[in-house]
């Protein structure tokens, strides 16, 4: 008769269909999805890509400018001081020795500035003076640009001049300063040439883009550096009329076909425009990526929202079922069906709804067969967890434990139960377990927690616990579990990777270490000498306070290397290292080595006098020493020579103006005969 009743029933199924409805409404809402998530991912993508591009070459323009203006400047800077010079001024009136100590002086000063190619001076009179340079027959120094260029805007600095090298054809950047006679006329011009490629470098410089680059135009509007050399001199008119009004900005231009986007600023300094630009389709190709990538996510999102939707009018039809539940709950409890009972609909819900509340007192029993079934699965699946599962009340008294609890301390199945699971616990952590157990008796689940164990052999072992509350019917908790799994192997593993990592920390700290210690002598390197001097030299800018720098090196190293050999030499200079340290007893003076048998020291807060004391103390040390010298032409021992200059006593912009003033005293000791030291005077 059932089979009878099924087979009616069937037949009677609508025709139409809820599934179909709810992937039809589905299938609609992923397409709206789709489309507005992706239009609107797109654009706020398009958008934000174009504005980071704009930041990218706003920030890679600064920083060129910024590059330009700190070379120029210490180039501008070491004019002024060569223009001071009266034996300069004058150099037509002089003699050949007058004109030797000019080249001298430009010699210290290129040796003291690595970008400078050449200094130079050339006269109304056709006099050049410069250093391994000889200029061809005929040479007319004032019929060069630079020379033109420093009469052209004098007194003013020409900054910048790109030409060609008469001779070799190389191209090189020229600053130039007109020189001014005592007469009251001018009379030549002092320059200084850096070499093309070396400023192209610095506009070489990009962040992200490949097609990145920057270039310079003077106040003209012509180019006067670009990576390109065959655009130097040339102008953009295109780019000219698009920074006339405002010292910087943004802007898009199309070159032979190619559109690109642009930022300038001006510097202050120079007055040059500094143009950076990058390609647009390079940073449209990445968007394209993107955007494809985030239209494949929305729709993978859409599709996840669509089933949300599926599932939720899914839910919406289901009335039926929880009606069906209901009724059967009734069933078993034995009460009576309310009076207005619900009416399933005519589809496939509702037909099998009235079937199975027909079935539902038949069903009872076996339901409560297969609750029973379900308590034994769930006894076996406590026993077989490789974890200790623990049920205990909540004193914490065992009440049962599952098969791995016993395996993991050490007891036999009997002896568990009864037992408090601090039994289980090391004493010292007994405290600490116990404040968990209150917070989760407050419902503040702590965990998992991790605890030091005890086997019943007294062996201790690490295990990890997890904890939860076994509540009534009425939400009371009564019982609690405890899952408890041995992580011995894994805290081992983690006190290894951390031994690792402090072994890579002092290995780190070695590294950086070095790399700011000269290996032969044990003092600084010239590295760290360069970031102390900038250092102390803008605390001497802030304060005012006074700072000197005095620059040693070994007189006649190179015939005390010939005579006695290079590990004679290295242990001479290991003695002076060791003198120094002996010598200089401030712990806030910097010893540095700065470059083969020359030593440097920074002395704040020190003037002239004490610079002056110290440096006679040093010399006095090594002679002490009485390092066997047969070569030397002035003493039969090692001595050294020493130049001493003080921050205070000259108007600086930088430290490495007051390391060539060093030099310069330096050079002086020697030239007076070596073995003593000179003091940098206040006027040069």
């Amino acid at each position: 008769m059932n089979k009878e009743i099924i087979i009616n029933t069937r037949s009677s199924f609508p025709k139409s269909s809820i599934n179909r409805e709810i992937f039809q409404s589905s299938a609609l809402l992923a397409l709206i999805v789709v489309a507005v998530f992706g239009l609107f991912l797109s654009t706020i993508l398009y958008y934000s890509e174009i504005s980071k591009a704009h930041t990218v070459i706003n920030r890679t323009n600064r920083a060129v400018v910024f590059s330009i203006e700190g070379y120029f400047a210490e180039i501008m800077n070491t004019l002024m001081v060569l223009e001071e010079n009266k034996e300069i001024r004058e150099a037509m009136a002089l003699d050949a020795e007058a004109h030797q100590r000019i080249l001298d002086g430009y010699r210290s000063f290129s040796r003291s500035n690595k970008n400078i190619a050449f200094i130079y001076s050339g006269y109304e009179n056709g006099l050049m003076l410069i250093n391994n340079y000889t200029p061809p027959e005929g040479f007319d120094p004032t019929t060069r640009p630079w020379y033109r260029a420093a009469m052209a805007i004098k007194p003013e600095t020409s900054v910048g001049l790109p030409y060609q090298e008469i001779k070799s054809k190389e191209w090189l950047v020229s600053t130039s300063r007109a020189l001014k006679q005592s007469g009251g006329g001018y009379g030549g011009v002092v320059a200084i040439d850096c070499l093309i490629d070396q400023v192209v470098h610095l506009l070489a410089q990009h962040d992200e883009y490949k097609t990145e680059f920057s270039f310079v135009m003077d106040r003209s509007g012509k180019i006067i550096m670009h990576p390109d050399q065959v655009l130097l001199g040339k102008s953009l008119p295109e780019m000219k009329e698009a920074f006339q009004q405002d010292s910087n900005g943004d802007f898009t231009y199309r070159i032979d076909n190619v559109e690109n986007f642009a930022h300038y600023s001006r510097s202050t300094s120079t007055g040059w425009t500094v143009v950076t630009v990058v390609e647009k389709r390079e940073i449209l190709h990445p968007i394209i990526l993107q955007v494809l990538f985030l239209v494949s996510l929305t729709g993978v999102i859409a599709v996840l929202l669509g089933l949300a939707q599926s599932t939720l009018l899914s839910r919406r039809l289901s009335r039926p079922l929880v009606e069906l539940d209901r009724k059967i709950k009734s069933i078993i409890a034995g009460d009576e069906l309310y009076a207005d009972e619900y009416v399933y609909p005519n589809n496939e819900i509702g037909i099998i709804a009235q079937e199975i509340g027909q079935l539902a007192e038949k069903e009872l029993d076996a339901k409560t067969r297969a609750l029973q079934a379900s308590e034994e699965t769930y006894k076996t699946i406590l026993m077989a967890s490789p974890d200790d599962i623990t049920i205990a009340d909540l004193s914490g008294c065992v009440i049962m434990v599952s098969e791995a609890a016993n395996k993991m301390f050490g007891y036999d199945p009997e002896e568990g139960p009864g037992m408090s699971i601090m039994d289980f616990i090391f004493p010292e952590d007994h405290e600490r377990a116990r404040a968990n157990m209150v917070k989760m008796l407050h419902g503040n689940y702590p965990g998992p927690n991790e605890y030091r164990a005890i086997r019943k052999d007294k062996s201790c072992f690490d295990i990890e616990v997890k904890s939860a509350l076994i509540r009534d019917r009425q939400g009371n908790p009564f019982r609690m579990v405890l899952i408890a799994r041995d992580i011995t192997r894994r805290k081992k593993t983690e006190q290894q990777i951390q031994e690792l990592v402090r072994q890579l920390e002092i290995e780190r700290d070695l590294a950086q270490s070095n790399s700011l210690t000269d290996s032969l002598t044990g003092l600084s390197n010239r590295r760290f000498f360069d970031n102390a001097l900038r250092a102390e030299f803008s605390r001497h800018k802030r304060s005012g306070s006074q700072f000197s720098l005095i620059m040693l090196d070994v007189d006649h190293f190179k015939k005390y290397n010939d005579h006695y050999g290079h590990l004679a030499g290295d242990d001479c200079l290991r003695q002076l290292a060791i003198t120094l340290r002996t010598v200089v007893g401030r712990d806030l003076d910097i010893i540095a080595r700065y470059g083969g048998e020359e030593f440097v020291i920074i002395l704040p807060d020190t003037n002239r006098q004490g610079a002056a004391i110290l440096a006679e103390r040093i010399g006095e040390a090594m002679l002490k020493l009485a390092l066997p010298h047969a070569k030397s032409d002035i003493s039969e021992f090692v001595t050294i020579s020493l130049g001493i200059a003080t921050a205070a006593d000259h108007i600086l912009t930088d430290g490495s103006q007051l390391v060539a003033l060093a030099d310069q005293a330096l050079y002086q000791a020697k030239k007076n005969g070596r073995n003593r030291y000179e003091v940098m005077p206040v006027t040069i």
